[in-house]
């Protein structure tokens, strides 16, 4: 499964994104396919409802160890950075998935970086207001929680039971 998991680098914020093998909850296994393991729109509102709650005006996804990045990954992230409406930005990026992001048009309005340093470097001189929100309330090194509820609506779901995780 695919997991966001925030790193302070410097004075800002770089998202490692990494695949993991750590399995889907039982509430959505049986709709998302072990390999894939990409849980598109919920996935995307924990990330749009984590921005809203930290206040970043930016985000650094930082691809470099992702050999195999999923296509709905990403134009699902390029669907919420048109509504959100702050710089993504992306760094090691492989072939395919820079193909991907030139069909959207990205590049018109931000490079893919190399490394995080040139991204952080891009941030400091065109925002470098940015930089300056406090990172209080970001819990570094720990996976960004990925909303479920809503998507298949599984007992215990809708009348506020928790869904316990397989582990």
């Amino acid at each position: 499964m695919l997991e966001f998991i925030p790193e302070k680098v410097d004075r800002a914020v770089v998202m490692n994104v990494i695949q993991t093998s750590r399995p889907v909850s039982s509430s959505v296994a049986s709709i998302v396919s072990p390999i894939d393991g990409f849980v598109g729109a919920d996935f995307v509102v924990a990330v749009h409802n984590w921005l809203i709650g930290t206040h970043l005006r930016y985000v650094i996804f930082d691809l470099q160890d992702e050999k195999e990045v999923p296509a709905d990954f990403l134009e699902e992230l390029m669907q919420l950075m048109k509504r959100v409406r702050i710089p993504f930005l992306f760094s090691g990026v492989m072939d395919k998935p820079k193909a991907l992001l030139q069909s959207y048009n990205y590049t018109s309005k931000y490079p893919i970086f190399a490394s995080i340093d040139d991204a952080i470097s891009f941030i400091e001189q065109k925002f470098p207001n940015y930089l300056a929100v406090p990172l209080d309330g970001i819990n570094f090194g720990a996976p960004i929680e990925m909303v479920r509820s809503r998507l298949n609506g599984k007992g215990g779901e809708e009348d506020g039971e928790a869904v316990q995780e397989d582990e």
